[in-house]
């Protein structure tokens, strides 16, 4: 999971300095390459760590399938000040479908799925650059919502569910409690855009984004 939100860092990149702009075309082109490679390669799916949700909803062997549905969800930007670099991204996935083989609610056990229509992640980074010295500070990075879910299961008495409530209330808080406890390490990692050759090249911003995958 946290690969997906390491990889679109990388978008920003690709943007021309200034003072602040929009950097909605750059990100995009990004996105589409990035969403090609994973099918070519046949990485459009993940699986799920078990996560601790509620005493009554038990999971394993989950998937998320949908990788190569990235996109943005709202406008970014990037902001230059000095030899400071803020950029400020919102992404999601098209078909965010989580595969549930193994489920137990309240005791009963199926098979499920979960289709997450509405979901967004915010990430803001500033890299500060100093004498061809790079470094990343992650500002913050959270699960803005997911949202708009259309459930189905195997027991007709759960099929068709409505499951907003319960990923707003459990899912999302749970998500960004795992972000916030690993946030040190997050931002450990994202210092390999540091190794970026040149910061206005794509094709080094895209060379970098693969070998990660």
């Amino acid at each position: 999971m946290y690969k997906s939100f390491g990889l679109v860092l990388l978008s920003a990149l690709a943007a021309v300095g200034a003072k602040k702009i929009d950097i909605n075309a750059p990100f995009d082109q990004v996105i589409e390459q990035l969403n090609n490679r994973l099918r070519q390669i046949g990485t459009t799916i993940a699986p799920i760590p078990e996560i601790p949700l509620d005493s009554k909803v038990k999971y394993s062997g989950a998937q998320l399938l949908g990788l190569d549905s990235f996109k943005r969800t709202a406008d970014c930007w990037e902001e230059v000040k000095d030899n400071e670099i803020l950029i400020d991204l919102s992404y999601g996935y098209e078909l965010m479908t989580i595969v549930l083989p193994h489920l137990e609610i309240n005791g009963t056990n199926m098979s499920a799925y979960a289709t997450v229509r509405d979901n967004s992640v915010h990430l803001s980074y500033t890299a500060t650059v100093v004498k061809e010295q790079c470094h990343i500070k992650l500002n913050e990075l959270k699960v803005e919502k997911l949202e708009n879910i259309e459930f189905g299961a195997s027991r007709p008495e759960y099929d068709g569910s409505n499951l907003d409530g319960f990923f707003k209330s459990v899912v999302v808080p749970a998500l960004n409690g795992i972000v916030d406890s690993n946030f040190e390490k997050i931002e450990t990692s994202l210092q390999a855009l540091c190794n970026v050759k040149d910061y206005k090249n794509l094709e080094h911003v895209n060379e970098l984004m693969m070998s990660i995958v």
